[in-house]
This record gives structure tokens, C-alpha cells and sequence, in this order.
């Protein structure tokens, strides 16, 4: 197969592109043939060896969605055979063929185009995970989404919107803001120089929202923390540009605020999520939002897109 893959860490000179052995399909996994997959920020700490990644394997292969055609299935799977058009949670993606635990490998639905099935099992299911499963949002409710230009946040703007809550986005370009309300935030404010607290509580009549989804972590936390109506909910997945804050603990028991993490789900509850959020896409209360697509062989520029954050969506990749 041909894969993006580098043998050690560093700047974007390490990355190369190349033949690697086939995998093989063991019990209870699937073969697919990639037609499309795409990049996430931890590919960008794999490769740099930033956020205490190192290593897995000796030519470390990126990715985790797939979207594409099953070639063949391990022993003990039956819930698809080759030809099945799918998409998928696996792993070492960036690649003509990957591999997927049959439990994670999904029909994919009719209209879909495989650049959209492979823009949206990872973000996708974080988004959803956090606002249905934990923040459990409800119609009516409003929803503050950190950086919406970001995949989790273009998926988070519809979630909460196909919901039937009111969203405020936060978004660090003008064009980014104005994409966000596309999707259908009422608001958006810059989350560099804008007034967050401000612009929340002019926006809820001094009563703050009802959950925060965030993504980002120090930069926009005591933020998030003031935007909150008591009762309150900030759900996080992900830590982008650093894991450490300050937090008030009289805030927290006066107005009755919840914290919570979206956790490392099982296969059973990701499978779950990804068919609900599948549905939503089918539905056409979700579209995957597609910033650019790259051929495999321009993964070096896929990687400088994603450090440069200077795009909406999910940078995608086509093998």
C-alpha cells in the first residue's frame, strides 16, 4: 500500500511518502480501501512529538477516520463483506488501506461523498459526544462553541443547532465568524480580542448559557466559567493550546456549575454516537465541512495547514 508515514519526529521535513507492507485483517477487523480520510490536531503532535507523543511504530502512519470500499474481513465478521461502501474509526489512515474493528465500520449513508464520511467520525463524534451524550443538551437551551472554525466546533455549531438551541460561536477571523453563523450560531465573537462575557451575557439578558463546549482549554476557560447561567454546563474534548487553568470553586457551588470530559469511550459507546451523528448527516441536519482536500503525496502541506489554522472545517486527505 502506499502511505504518508515518518520515522521520526520533528518539522515537516520528516515526512514522507511511500510503500509499506499490506496489513492484513485479524479477528473481528476490517480491510478497507481508503478513499478519503483526514487530518486531526494530534497528527500534528505525532509528527512533532509535542503533547508527550512519541512513537508507536517505526514508520508511524497517521489518521483515524476512514471513509472508503471494505476489500476483505477478518475471521468472526459478518456485519460487512467487501465491496461495502463504509466509514470508519481505525487507525494509520493516511494510507491506501487501513484497518477498522468491524464494531467501528459503518454503512455509509446515500448521498454521502467519501471526502464527507472521511471528515467525520473523529470530530464529528467528539462534538456529538459532548453536547448529547454529556452536556445532554435540550431544545431551547443555548450553547457557547469555542473556536467553530475548528472540525469539532463546525460540527458543535450544528449539533447544538439541529437540537433546536441557540448557539454563540467564538472564532478567531472575520471570515471564520461569518461561516459560523452560516452554519447557524446567532452570534460569534473573536475569541482573540472580542469580550466573550460580555458579548454572552448582552446576548442572554445577564443570565449567561446554558453549556459551553471547548475545545481550546487555558486561553478561553475563565471565560467559558463567567459565561455560564447558573446550573451551568462546560463540557470539554480537547485541550488544544494547553491543559492547565485556574478555577474558582465559589463560582463552581454557587451557581451550581457542572465540569465534564468527554473520557475514552468503549468501542460499544462510540458505535452509539457515530450512528446517531450518521443519521443526523443522512437527515441533512449535518454536513461535514470540508476546508480543503489534498492528494496523500501533499501531506507535508496538509500538515502546514493545520499548524497554520488558517481554515473552517476538516482538512482532508484523498489516496
Amino acid at each position: 500500500m502506499r502511505a504518508a508515514y515518518h520515522e521520526a519526529q520533528g518539522g515537516l521535513e520528516v515526512l514522507r511518502v511511500g510503500e509499506l507492507a499490506d496489513p492484513e485483517p485479524g479477528p473481528g477487523e476490517v480491510l478497507i480501501g481508503v478513499r478519503a480520510t483526514s487530518m486531526d490536531r494530534v497528527d500534528v503532535y505525532w509528527r512533532e512529538g509535542s503533547h508527550g507523543m512519541r512513537l508507536r511504530w517505526p514508520r508511524h502512519v497517521g489518521g483515524r477516520d476512514i471513509a472508503g470500499v471494505v476489500q476483505s474481513v477478518g475471521p468472526g465478521v459478518t456485519t460487512v463483506a467487501p465491496g461495502n461502501r463504509v466509514v470508519a474509526s481505525g487507525e494509520r489512515a493516511h494510507a491506501t488501506l487501513a484497518l477498522a474493528p468491524a464494531e467501528l465500520v459503518f454503512p455509509l449513508p446515500g448521498g454521502i461523498t467519501f471526502e464527507a464520511g472521511g471528515a467525520t467520525p473523529t470530530a464529528g463524534r467528539s462534538a456529538h459526544q459532548a453536547l448529547i451524550q454529556k452536556a445532554r443538551i435540550q431544545p431551547g437551551e443555548t450553547v457557547l462553541v469555542m473556536a467553530a472554525g475548528s472540525g469539532v466546533g463546525s460540527f458543535g455549531v450544528q449539533i447544538a443547532r439541529a437540537t433546536g438551541c441557540r448557539v454563540i460561536a467564538t472564532a478567531g477571523t472575520a471570515s471564520k465568524r461569518a461561516r459560523a453563523m452560516e452554519l447557524g450560531a446567532e452570534l460569534a465573537v473573536d475569541h482573540y480580542d472580542g469580550d466573550i462575557v460580555s458579548t454572552v451575557r448582552d446576548a442572554t439578558d445577564g443570565r449567561g448559557v446554558d453549556v459551553v463546549l471547548d475545545h481550546v482549554g487555558t486561553p478561553v476557560f475563565a471565560a467559558a466559567m463567567r459565561s455560564l447561567a447558573p446550573e451551568g454546563r462546560f463540557v470539554t474534548c480537547g485541550v488544544t493550546a494547553g491543559p492547565m487553568a485556574e478555577l474558582h470553586l465559589g463560582q463552581l457551588f454557587v451557581k451550581g456549575i457542572s465540569l465534564m470530559g468527554v473520557g475514552r469511550p468503549d468501542n460499544q459507546r462510540i458505535a452509539a454516537t457515530m450512528r446517531e451523528l450518521l443519521a443526523m448527516i443522512h437527515q441533512g441536519r449535518v454536513t461535514p465541512v470540508i476546508a480543503a482536500t489534498f492528494p496523500l503525496e501533499e501531506i507535508a502541506q496538509a500538515h502546514r495547514l493545520m499548524e497554520s489554522s488558517a481554515f473552517f472545517g476538516k482538512i482532508v486527505l484523498v489516496p
